[in-house]
């Protein structure tokens, strides 16, 4: 059944009565802190080792922040995805922010993609 746009924006508003939102997050604040606290570390330990092959690499200061935008997408990949389904996702990732692209290059993502977060991209890149 297809709801009309009407009643689905009337339960929408329903849902966004300020004390009911505050209610719920209050509820489970302190357990979504907790997992946002972790989440976060595991990606300050992704960004920082992509940083560390950066650095390594002798990679334009002004650079690192793309490079870093890529390295938190294949984050969120991982996170959501697994085995085929997160290879071709870090394959379409790694072809939008690469050479024809954006202008990165190819070897670091795919070097990032491998090292950094266990995908292998070189295949269809």
């Amino acid at each position: 059944m297809v709801r009309s746009a009407a009643y689905r924006a009337s339960k929408y508003d329903a849902k966004i009565v300020g004390d009911v939102v505050k209610n719920r997050i209050d509820a489970q604040k302190t357990s979504m802190v907790a997992q946002a606290t972790t989440q976060f570390g595991l990606l300050v330990a992704k960004e920082e080792a992509t940083k560390t092959l950066l650095a390594g690499w002798g990679v334009s200061a002004a650079l690192v922040a793309m490079y870093l935008s890529y390295a938190r997408e294949l984050y969120g990949i991982t996170k959501r995805h697994t085995g085929t389904i997160a290879t071709n996702e870090a394959c379409l990732a790694t072809q939008k922010w690469g050479d024809t692209k954006r202008g990165l290059n190819m070897y670091y993502l795919q070097t990032i993609a491998d090292d950094v977060f266990e995908i292998d991209v070189s295949a269809c890149t």
